[in-house]
């Protein structure tokens, strides 16, 4: 029987340069967070973190920083994507290692 649980918000990042940031881990749970709602995984290495609407930020035009751990690689989309319902408040994140698509904690930053 599954007895639901209750999850504790994410911690905040402090990041005063950036506008919003986040820390996610493999799954695609959001660990912490500056200006950021929501994170998930899509499938094996994709990733979309959904930015809070209120911080008025135009994903398409940002400088958007990643940074994951280990050998992987990281690519980021600031601009709406299928992958992420064609939203305009979400950044997709792609991580791969020996190019092929691999789920992998990482860091976003958007200045």
């Amino acid at each position: 029987m599954f007895i639901p649980q209750a999850v504790a918000a994410p911690a905040e990042i402090v990041a005063p340069h950036a506008r919003a940031a986040a820390e996610v881990n493999f799954n695609g749970a959001l660990e912490r967070q500056k200006n950021v709602t929501d994170s998930h995984r899509v499938s094996q290495g994709l990733y979309c973190v959904i930015v809070k609407p209120s911080a008025h930020i135009n994903l398409s035009s940002a400088l958007i920083l990643a940074n994951v751990a280990s050998a992987t690689s990281v690519s980021i989309i600031g601009e709406p994507t299928m992958a992420c319902d064609s939203r305009r408040d979400a950044i997709t994140v792609v991580t791969l290692k020996d190019g092929l698509p691999v789920s992998s904690d990482f860091t976003i930053a958007v200045l």
